[in-house]
């Protein structure tokens, strides 16, 4: 149980046996360490139950910022990510509990590939038509703001969050943003300026596997979603767009494991509408 006295879990104990078979009862002694056990496993429960509250806080907010910021739309990029990431691990063979693992971090800082919105303008962000250069220029802004969350780094989630925050508008051909930049001074980093002191764009490889996953499971979504200076595009077209944007916006190689997992991403659209 927690603190609270709520219970969050059930611990079953199996009795061994002896060399004949008979089963072996526990002893009032084995009480306090099985005791110790069952509050350390609460204690953990409870904190993961906490993270992900806060998660989920921080993704409402979001959505109260930005209209676009649905949740139907943050389950649907989480869940494309996802199904395209496992395809590639399996086709990869990477450990099993190594997948598992990645998947359930990936699935979290994909839902949050868009928070540092929160410190964008509501003149920007609820503007119902394109952005202008200069108001593109500040939205740019909300992938450093948004890596900048994660600073203090203290799991594995806050990597991966803060890497896809930040990566998750670079381009396979190096034509995206913010490039090689600390996000947390906003510095560029050493060797990656371009003549004009601008930090060089990423490009291949350079881009984090998680940036490049959640970068095509976002524009895949944005392009199948009815926006305020857009209608949602019919399937083919969003396809065809995809396959266009092949070794240029998108890893070639993401864009083939898309496409061998399209019959689940039809699934995911369906299971998380919009309303």
């Amino acid at each position: 149980k927690t603190n609270r006295g709520d219970t969050v879990g059930v611990l079953q104990l199996i009795n061994e046996k002896n060399a004949k078979g008979a089963v072996v009862p526990f002893l009032k002694k084995d009480e306090p360490l099985v005791m110790h056990f069952a509050n350390m496993a609460a204690v953990a429960i409870e904190r993961a139950q906490m993270t992900r509250s806060m998660i989920l806080r921080t993704i409402k907010m979001a959505e109260l910022r930005d209209p676009k910021e649905t949740g139907a739309h943050v389950n649907r990029v989480a869940s494309y990510s996802v199904a395209i990431y496992e395809h590639w691990a399996g086709k990869r063979s990477v450990p099993h509990d190594v997948l598992e693992k990645n998947r359930d971090i990936l699935r979290m800082a994909a839902m949050l590939h868009d928070v540092g919105k929160v410190a964008i303008s509501d003149a920007i962000l609820k503007k119902p038509a394109r952005l202008d250069d200069a108001e593109r220029e500040i939205m740019k802004q909300h992938t450093i703001m948004g890596a900048r969350l994660f600073s203090e780094q203290y799991s594995e989630f806050d990597d991966a969050s803060a890497v896809v925050a930040l990566n998750h508008h670079e381009k396979w051909d190096g034509t995206g943003y913010p490039g090689h930049i600390n996000p947390f001074d906003a510095k560029v980093l050493p060797g990656y300026e371009n003549s004009d002191g601008s930090p060089r764009p990423k490009k291949g490889d350079e881009i984090p596997v998680f940036g490049r996953l959640v970068a095509l499971a976002d524009v895949y979504d944005a392009l199948s979603s009815k926006r305020a200076y857009k209608e949602r595009w019919e399937e083919a077209q969003v396809l065809e767009e995809l396959k266009v944007s092949s070794g240029t916006h998108f890893d070639p190689e993401m864009v083939e494991t898309f496409f061998a997992c399209i019959d689940t991403i039809r699934n995911i659209a369906e299971r998380y509408p919009d309303h």
